[in-house]
C-alpha cells in the first residue's frame, strides 16, 4: 500500500500568486488497485503524481509505502519502485537508441553497472517475444531507432519497459492523451492486459471520461485538491456517465473549468 497522508501543499506562498491546493488531502493505494483519476484542470491531478514520484515534496504530510515513510525519499530512488508513463511518447525513451537498447536499459534497471556488455545475446529471443505481444511488428525492427517510431508504437513501448522489472505502482500520466482515438484505444487495450497479467498497482490519470469508467476497478474525481468522488468495485461498474457529467458541468459552471 502507498498512502499520501495528511498532505498540505501551496504554490508561491506569501505572494500575491499564493494557490492552497491541498489542505490535510488523504489517499491510500491499495495493492492491485487499478485506480482511475478524473477532474478539472488545476485540481490537483498531477501535483499528486509528482508528490507520489517525489518531483515535488509537500509542504506537510508524509508519503508512506508498505509503514515507510518516504517523503524525503529522492525521485530516483523512488523510480526503482515506481514507474511513470507520460503523456508525451518522447519522455518514455531514448530516440537516439535503437529498440534492442532501450528494452535492454529497461532490464537492468536498479542493477548495478559492472563493466560488460550492455546487451546480452541470450535475452535477444526474450525481447523479441515481449514485442511480438505489442502486435505491432516491432520485433522486425528491434535494431531501429525509436526515434523512427510513431507515437503509439513510442508509447507501446514505453508501456512494455516500464512493465519489465518489479514495480510496486504503476503512474500513468495522461498518456493517451496525445494520440489519435483509435491508437488510444489500443494503448488503453494493452494497458488493461498487462496490468491484469502482471498484477500491477496502476494510478492512471485521463481525460478520457469513456477510459476512466471503463477500465480499473476504482474511481477518483478532483476537484480543487479534494477527491469528491470515490467509488470502486460494483458501485464504479454501476456508475452512469451521466453522473459523473453532471458533477463535472457543475463544477464547470461554478468554476469555469475544463477537463
Amino acid at each position: 500500500m502507498i498512502e499520501l497522508s495528511h498532505i498540505y501543499k501551496t504554490f508561491e506562498p506569501g505572494t500575491v500568486n499564493e494557490s492552497i491546493l491541498f489542505t490535510d488531502f488523504n489517499l491510500s493505494i491499495h495493492d492491485d488497485d487499478f485506480i482511475a483519476v478524473i477532474g478539472s484542470n488545476g485540481s490537483g491531478k498531477t501535483t499528486m503524481l509528482n508528490l507520489l514520484c517525489g518531483s515535488l515534496a509537500p509542504d506537510k504530510g508524509q508519503i508512506i509505502k508498505d509503514g515507510q515513510d518516504i517523503t524525503k525519499m529522492k525521485e530516483y530512488r523512488r523510480s526503482e519502485f515506481i514507474s511513470r508513463v507520460y503523456q508525451d511518447p518522447s519522455k518514455g525513451s531514448c530516440p537516439s537508441f535503437s529498440i534492442l537498447e532501450n528494452i535492454a536499459l529497461a532490464d537492468n534497471k536498479g542493477k548495478p553497472y559492472n563493466l560488460g556488455l550492455g546487451i546480452k545475446k541470450d535475452r535477444l529471443d526474450y525481447y523479441r517475444t515481449l514485442l511480438e505481444t505489442l502486435k505491432l511488428g516491432l520485433e522486425n525492427r528491434i535494431h531501429d531507432k525509436v526515434g523512427s517510431l510513431s507515437g503509439g508504437q513510442r508509447q507501446a513501448l514505453a508501456m512494455l519497459t516500464s512493465t519489465l522489472t518489479p514495480t510496486s505502482l504503476m503512474i500513468l500520466d495522461e498518456h493517451t492523451a496525445a494520440l489519435d482515438p483509435k491508437t488510444a484505444d489500443n494503448i488503453m487495450e494493452l494497458t488493461d492486459r498487462l496490468v491484469h497479467e502482471k498484477k500491477l498497482t496502476t494510478l492512471m490519470v485521463t481525460h478520457n471520461l469513456k477510459f476512466a469508467l471503463q477500465y480499473g476497478n476504482r474511481l477518483i474525481m478532483m476537484h480543487q485538491g479534494k477527491a469528491i468522488i470515490d467509488v470502486s468495485g460494483e458501485e464504479k461498474k454501476d456508475l452512469p456517465l451521466s453522473e459523473i457529467l453532471n458533477k463535472f458541468n457543475e463544477i464547470s459552471l461554478e468554476y469555469g473549468n475544463s477537463l
